[in-house]
């Protein structure tokens, strides 16, 4: 059996060519740990997610040491203190009195003189993974307010600017100036759209006349027309709070009505004027509200235009990609899917010889109150992509080699 080390931090240490020397520190640390506790140095895999927070779960090598405990490679895993592993309580909560029991997976944090073979929990580890998450929730409301204030300043706060823009380092910083080539387009598009014409419509006339389409390498089309059409940046605005996520856990932000959408005069000069920008954004727009989040989302794509597959709004359940032609067209249900993929799943199983045992422990857990966490962590820790063909035509490519 394998012990795993899993050393984490968030910030890359770019003065260093190769590894951060946190990491390194780590690792260090794990080794002396390991030496005085009798355990077998000789075996050990050394799992390192360099740049990545902890207050997500979509960590690479994290994903794998996940799947290589549930495949039953690893029985025990070391970590310098909790909040590498985790700053989510509910997160290591969940492995730590779940999970890692389930698959009997000792787990020891070092600096936190925590030892899973010492029998329950104290009440001393929730405590100190409360602090952990805390830590998170201040460092988010503190960017918070200082992107605010610089933001009420005029002063633009991220990487990119919209297309017609471009930004250049300045005395004072970097500073947002209009790209001359970029703003004649960004006036044409306008002037086309005053005249009535739709976002299709304007979006085949720039392909047609093989206009520059900026970062978008693959042309013009009518969602990215429509977006320039209702930026106010053009107009010289500022515009931000657009979305608000209701929790630092949640990275999915939520949409906000423009009445609680904030402006402040920007620090750039103006493309369009006002009245333009208004006579093509008076026409009410109908917006279809989005569905829920599927459990492929961001692993599955179209074996055509290798774009993402989403919901089909018409029939509920199935995976469609609206880029291929007219409408959406319909790939599989996403039931379906799942199960050929748990079927994929397990052949990997048998094919390591290891014991059934294992995998039934693992299918019954998906049957818990949790299970769409479980279904997701599944998919996400063991599939890179998924892409979809007609008539069924599925090729599974996996997070790693598990064979």
């Amino acid at each position: 059996m394998v012990t795993a080390f899993y050393t984490r931090i968030s910030k890359t240490d770019k003065r260093n060519g190769s590894v951060s020397n946190s990491i390194n520190n780590q690792t260090g640390l794990l080794y002396e740990a390991a030496r005085k506790l009798n355990i077998d140095t000789c075996n050990i895999q050394i799992f390192i997610d360099d740049g990545y927070s902890g207050r997500s779960s979509r960590r690479p090598a994290f994903r794998k040491l996940i799947a290589n405990t549930i495949l039953g490679n690893i029985n025990m895993v070391l970590v310098k203190d909790f909040s590498r592993f985790s700053r989510e309580h509910i997160l290591i909560s969940e492995f730590l009195e779940k999970i890692f029991p389930k698959y009997n997976i000792r787990f020891i944090s070092v600096t936190d003189r925590y030892d899973s073979i010492n029998g329950s929990t104290s009440m001393s580890v929730p405590f100190k993974n409360l602090f952990n998450e805390y830590y998170c929730n201040d460092i988010s409301r503190k960017v918070k307010t200082s992107l605010s204030a610089r933001k009420e300043a005029g002063i633009f706060c991220t990487a990119n600017v919209p297309f017609g823009y471009k930004i250049i380092q300045g005395t004072d910083g970097p500073e947002v100036i209009i790209n001359t080539e970029e703003a004649l387009i960004v006036k044409r598009i306008f002037s086309l759209a005053g005249t009535g014409l739709n976002c299709q419509t304007i979006a085949s006339i720039l392909n047609s006349e093989n206009c520059f389409a900026g970062r978008k390498s693959s042309g013009w089309d009518a969602s990215y027309i429509w977006s320039m059409l209702n930026n106010p940046f053009y107009t010289g605005l500022n515009v931000w709070h657009k979305y608000e996520t209701p929790s630092y856990r949640i990275n999915q932000p939520v949409r906000l009505p423009k009445n609680c959408w904030k402006t402040s005069k920007g620090s750039h000069n103006a493309i369009i004027c006002s009245e333009l920008y208004n006579k093509v954004n008076n026409k009410p727009v109908k917006s279809i509200p989005k569905g829920k989040r599927h459990i492929f989302h961001g692993i599955t794509k179209c074996q055509t235009c290798h774009k993402a597959l989403c919901y089909d709004r018409r029939k509920k359940g199935y995976l469609c990609c609206n880029h291929c032609g007219h409408g959406e067209i319909k790939k599989i249900q996403a039931d379906i899917l799942y199960n050929i993929c748990l079927e994929k799943i397990q052949e990997e199983f048998l094919k390591q010889d290891i014991p059934s045992g294992w995998y039934s422990l693992f299918v019954n857990s998906l049957n818990c109150n949790n299970s769409l966490f479980y279904k997701e962590l599944l998919l996400h820790n063991f599939i890179k992509k998924i892409e979809i063909g007609d008539k069924n035509n599925i090729d599974i490519y996996w997070n790693f080699n598990i064979t």
